[in-house]
């Protein structure tokens, strides 16, 4: 397998229609917003996806969409949800069929006994040999939550051993722990995507091959910058990671904070979630920070411009 290309990949969001839809039409103006922002990439049918609120129809139909409108995106997707093992084989197995770029398996759905590392390494060669489709790229996930593990130096070395993998969205927001993952990856296609913004510069120093995160919903274009040129420029690199680390904050309301962004910024959507059944007002406070983040990420661009 070869490595992903190396940048951001925002962890997207899914627009609804006002009576509960996906909004198609939405979905690709917001693959097309991530595109001008010059995104590598992106990660769908996530946590920020609402993945759980929708059906193995939905899932397979919206990876399909989005891998038909990708683009210059590449496309890494989970989808898998469900806690019985034929049920995450059935629905992983309809995944890779999308037309998808790599599948991400999610941590917490091979853990759900307290696997010890040993174990946890036996339920990723059944998971593998389960997956129909041997050509298919493999990443993980580490989505916050119940039986969520940060993945050892052992899982690691086993994964980026094999070939197959290429991807980690990796949350433990720990400096040391992020590193000794990227050491255990070194030399395999095997790339960690750093969640955290504050931590982010820190782990592309250390090899990290870029950003994946919710805040790629708002200024996913400074992390794509950060990612590419931080070894390039490391006086306008800690400049645009300050910057980052400041604004690197959604606040309350997420995702529908991310939602009411795109749809000033970006691409027309509506905050509905399916998760609550309404389409949310942003607090006053919440679009008064909104809105203040753009000014600041604006002077940002103006400084990237400027180089």
């Amino acid at each position: 397998m070869n490595a992903l290309p190396r940048g951001a990949y925002p962890a997207m969001i899914t627009p609804f229609t006002t009576d509960g839809a996906i909004d198609y039409p939405a979905v690709e103006g917001l693959l097309r917003w991530y595109e001008k922002l010059g995104c590598s990439g992106v990660l769908a049918l996530c946590a920020s996806s609402e993945t759980e609120m929708l059906s193995l129809e939905e899932r397979v139909s919206l990876a399909k969409f989005i891998a038909e409108h990708k683009g210059n995106l590449v496309i890494v997707a989970s989808g898998h949800i469900s806690n019985e093992w034929e049920d995450q084989v059935e629905e992983l197995n309809a995944m890779a069929n999308t037309g998808i770029d790599a599948l991400c398996l999610i941590v917490s759905q091979l853990n759900l006994h307290g696997e010890t590392e040993d174990e946890y390494i036996e339920n990723i060669k059944k998971m593998m040999d389960a997956i129909e489709n041997k050509d298919m790229p493999l990443g993980f996930y580490e989505k916050p939550g119940q039986f969520n593990r940060n993945l050892s130096e052992k899982i690691i070395r086993f994964c980026a051993d094999t070939g197959r993998f290429v991807f980690l969205k990796e949350t433990s927001c720990d400096p040391d722990i992020i590193a000794s993952k990227i050491r255990a990856a070194e030399g395999s296609p095997f790339g960690i995507y750093n969640a955290n913004s504050v931590l982010l510069y820190q782990s592309l120093k250390d090899g990290a091959a870029g950003f994946c995160g919710i805040m790629g919903n708002f200024h996913p274009d400074l992390y794509q910058w950060l990612c590419v040129n931080h070894d390039k420029n490391p006086e306008a690199a800690d400049k645009i990671a300050n910057y980052i680390m400041t604004i690197g904050e959604t606040g309350a309301q997420y995702p529908a904070s991310a939602k009411y962004h795109v749809n000033c910024y970006g691409a027309p959507m509506s905050t509905y979630l399916r998760r609550t059944g309404n389409a949310p007002e942003m607090s006053p406070a919440t679009a008064a920070r909104l809105h203040a983040v753009e000014k600041m990420v604006n002077e940002a661009r103006a400084y990237i411009a400027s180089l």
